[in-house]
């Protein structure tokens, strides 16, 4: 899904993602420290066939994949994602190494969490590695809570995570 218009918060654009966007993107998703909770291959891991469904985000009917940008220059500092799904929007996020610690993943998510309400979502819901305490006080912090456990593999290789839903109710 493609946005009509980026979305803007007080210092970041969130525009759809491009195929422009990829070498970025892969740099970040396919860091070791960067990457490190998400199920995205480090980069030596990443396959044709992974690569074939980074191409095909550009446009992807069932989410939205977005890039975060500073608007004063549009450099690039993360990327978001938002899947909607009857009345559950369920997001992930990424903020840059390089850009930790400046509230941008806060600004993120209290802008994507309005979004979400202006749509008409009921919920919003994101996948956590139980070892990801930055992500997990991230989603506490804006009022999300457990909802279910789960487990998930990292693509490419036999590591595997303990997580859990947060869930956030709108109503």
């Amino acid at each position: 899904m493609l946005l009509i218009s980026p979305l803007e918060t007080p210092r970041l654009r969130l525009r759809s993602w491009r195929k422009s966007d990829k070498d970025f993107t892969l740099s970040l998703w396919g860091d070791k420290e960067n990457g490190k909770y998400m199920i995205d291959p480090v980069r030596e891991n990443m396959d044709e066939v992974y690569l074939k469904c980074v191409d095909e985000m550009e446009d992807n009917p069932e989410g939205y994949y977005l890039l975060a940008e500073w608007k004063e220059d549009a450099t690039p500092v993360g990327t978001c994602c938002i899947f909607p799904e009857n009345g559950n929007y369920d997001i992930g996020y990424c903020i840059s190494k390089k850009h930790w610690k400046k509230g941008l993943g806060s600004e993120m998510m209290d802008f994507i969490i309005r979004w979400v309400k202006a749509e008409g979502g009921k919920s919003v819901t994101g996948e956590v590695a139980d070892e990801n305490v930055a992500s997990i006080a991230l989603l506490r912090k804006f009022g999300f809570s457990e909802d279910r456990k789960t487990r998930y593999k990292k693509w490419g290789e036999e590591t595997y995570f303990d997580a859990h839903y947060y869930k956030l109710n709108l109503d």
